[in-house]
């Protein structure tokens, strides 16, 4: 159950960005971004996987409250309709429905778009931060989903469906503002969802548990997204002019990273939120692989401290040598598909250094 939940939101995170970006840029006048062609068909299954996908949050709670012998029954139909995650899917559901026949009609781009920020909003609305604290957590999830939508959206359409590059100065003019000021909302707006559940404090602790060690997987991730966003924002931007620069693949080498972080996000939500970290542990255990790390079992109270070692040393020393050599293979105009390699070594050794630096 946890991989089916985990793979419907990873799939979530890619439909919402393909719809979010085709609606961004049909407001974008044609002499300012490159020419884009989208099949319609992926469109309307991407509303159409929305549909399916966001059913797999609803399905984790029928699962978890069933008794295992009858998972379809009064208690489901409760869930559909008491819950929030419950309410959200219907909601959702029904707006996708009218999304869906906007499309297919080719409506207006408005009405296009006035449906999908409700479905975006249903988002926010079944998040765990919401039913913490109902408007906060709904109005800071929301804003966060929207951005990362936006900006990945864009991206990705650019990057995959772009028939030409004609207009790619002109582009990167209102793009390049846009994506910093999407990423500033995002880290933002991040790290306020992330104080509903980890206390900053706590933050070293919470990677005793499951939660946290994708959560560090997710910030690490992060540093080599920067990197390849400086690249395409702004050192492509003065080297455009250079031939044989594959602009395209640099732009799809950031969006496969994109996709690393929508991995470990969609992890996250079938993990136990670390509130309360002692009573986690003692409930549900720790990390096993935390434990066979650092060679010792977790017990409580929970007290993680950073230390020096040497391996952690090389580690985070190798890591910034793979941050390096992003940069260093896109000045050497190697192939990006190399810098993609960099930023997953990145992350691993980052991981790594972090995890043998604690005891």
């Amino acid at each position: 159950m946890p991989f089916i939940v985990s793979l419907s939101e990873f799939f979530n995170y890619i439909f919402y960005s393909l719809l979010a970006g085709h609606v961004a840029l049909s407001f974008v006048p044609d002499e300012k971004k490159p020419k884009i062609i989208i099949p319609k068909p992926m469109l309307l299954l991407s509303i159409l996987g929305i549909i399916v996908s966001s059913f797999g949050p609803v399905l984790q709670v029928i699962f978890y409250f069933s008794d295992g012998s009858d998972y379809f029954n009064q208690k489901s139909w409760s869930i559909l309709t008491d819950f929030q995650v419950g309410k959200a899917w219907i909601f959702i559901g029904w707006v996708a429905t009218f999304l869906w026949m906007t499309v297919y009609v080719e409506g207006s781009k408005y009405l296009q778009a006035f449906w999908l920020l409700l479905m975006i909003l249903a988002v926010g609305y079944a998040s765990h931060v919401a039913s913490l604290s109902f408007w906060t957590g709904l109005l800071s999830h929301s804003i966060h989903f929207l951005a990362v939508a936006l900006w990945t959206g864009i991206l990705i359409h650019v990057a995959w469906f772009s028939k030409n590059l004609h207009n790619w100065m002109t582009f990167l003019k209102w793009f390049t503002p846009f994506a910093i000021g999407c990423m500033v909302i995002i880290l933002t707006s991040g790290f306020s969802v992330m104080l509903f559940v980890v206390d900053i404090s706590d933050y070293i602790n919470s990677w005793v548990l499951p939660y946290g060690q994708m959560l560090l997987l997710k910030h690490i991730s992060i540093i080599p997204l920067l990197a390849f966003a400086l690249i395409n924002g702004i050192l492509l931007r003065r080297l455009s002019a250079q031939p044989n620069l594959n602009i395209r693949a640099w732009l799809k080498a950031e969006t496969i990273i994109i996709t690393v972080i929508f991995f470990f996000t969609s992890i996250l939500g079938t993990l136990s939120p670390p509130h309360d970290i002692d009573f986690t542990v003692k409930s549900e255990g720790a990390s096993k692989w935390l434990e066979y790390l650092i060679g010792k079992t977790i017990i409580t109270p929970v007290n993680l401290k950073p230390m020096f070692s040497v391996e952690g040393f090389f580690l985070i020393l190798f890591s910034f040598i793979f941050l390096i050599m992003i940069f260093l293979s896109f000045y050497k105009k190697m192939k990006p598909y190399f810098a993609v390699v960099c930023g997953l070594l990145f992350i691993v050794c980052t991981y790594f250094g972090l995890m043998v630096s604690i005891k």
